[in-house]
């Protein structure tokens, strides 16, 4: 069972924090597939899991990648 979830987060540092966020996207992810785009002050991240245990550890990942990095520009 393949699964995929979308999320997209606003912010008035889109820009920034796409900038932090871009280089992760270069590991090497097994059984899952990362896709990060920028919009208009906003950042869509869309993951794609060949089963629901990969998108679940993806999503974990990458969630706590995003918060470390809102986290950061706010200081």
């Amino acid at each position: 069972m393949k699964g995929c979830a979308e999320l997209v987060f606003v912010s008035n540092h889109a820009q920034e924090i796409y900038l932090a966020l871009a280089p992760e996207l270069d590991d090497e992810l097994h059984r899952s597939n990362v896709m990060l785009g920028l919009e208009d002050g906003s950042i869509r991240l869309k993951i794609r899991g060949e089963d629901t245990v990969s998108l679940r550890a993806a999503l974990n990942t990458w969630i706590r990648l995003v918060k470390i990095a809102f986290e950061m520009v706010s200081l």
